[in-house]
């Protein structure tokens, strides 16, 4: 039985969504949930590798039973209840075999920038900035992004590995919530490792005169000689929202 699983959590204390031996995870923790209320092992797959202190709203996750529930919702139910209090699975879907969870239509990120007051309940979700940001002349430099543009220079990706680094950004805006929240909007087939963090840094660096954006075409050009980007924001401000099949 495949199940298709709406997973929403605060990744702060996790070292992303991918299972390893020595660090606690998101998938590794969903795993044990599963194991503590079914008492097998089972297979699964998430939409997006989400990175160390990422969150999600809307992470997708396919897992593949050995059993059929008698009771499908409630035993979701439980798993979920047995899981830490900064996971929770919002809502399943029944698939079959056939479905591919990583073949997505688009997904949207979302990175929160507080340019106002300390904000201490919400400060593990957001990257704090010094001064009142100009909304619209962020959003004009966002949009050197736009289209497709081979992102080494703007990824975690080394020489030596075999990864395609050409990405398609499908849309970017930025907008203000509320008097002191900047949120920058991401919209893409698939992304490649920190590349949305070392987007946003090198928004900043632009607005704030470190970089032009003559700079930022030529490393999006990738042509020789030119180098990866330095900048890369903290990860805790960056959410997956949403997933389109």
């Amino acid at each position: 039985m495949y199940l298709l699983l709406t997973l929403q959590y605060d990744g702060y204390d996790y070292h992303g969504w991918v299972k390893q031996k020595n660090a606690k995870t998101i998938q590794g923790e969903l795993e044990k949930a599963f194991f503590r209320v079914s008492h097998q092992q089972l297979w699964m797959l998430g939409s997006s590798k989400t990175d160390q202190q990422v969150h999600a709203w809307d992470q997708k996750v396919l897992v593949k039973l050995s059993f059929i529930p008698k009771d499908v919702g409630f035993f979701i139910k439980t798993v979920s209840a047995s899981l830490p209090l900064d996971i929770n699975i919002k809502d399943y879907e029944i698939r079959d075999e056939n479905f591919g969870v990583r073949n997505v239509l688009e997904k949207e990120y979302v990175y929160t920038i507080n340019d106002g007051a300390v904000d201490i309940f919400n400060c593990r979700y957001e990257l704090k900035y010094p001064r009142s940001l100009d909304v619209n002349k962020l959003n004009q430099i966002a949009q050197v992004f736009v289209g497709t543009h081979d992102f080494f220079n703007f990824s975690g990706v080394k020489k030596w590995e075999s990864i395609n680094t050409i990405r398609t950004i499908n849309k970017i805006w930025v907008e203000r919530n509320g008097h002191h929240k900047i949120l920058i909007h991401v919209q893409a087939k698939a992304f490649i490792r920190y590349q949305i963090r070392m987007m946003v840094q090198n928004i900043l660096a632009c607005y704030e005169g470190k970089i032009s954006l003559a700079d930022i075409k030529t490393q999006l050009a990738n042509l020789p000689g030119s180098k990866k980007t330095s900048f890369c924001a903290k990860p805790y401000g960056l959410c997956l929202v949403k997933i389109t099949y």
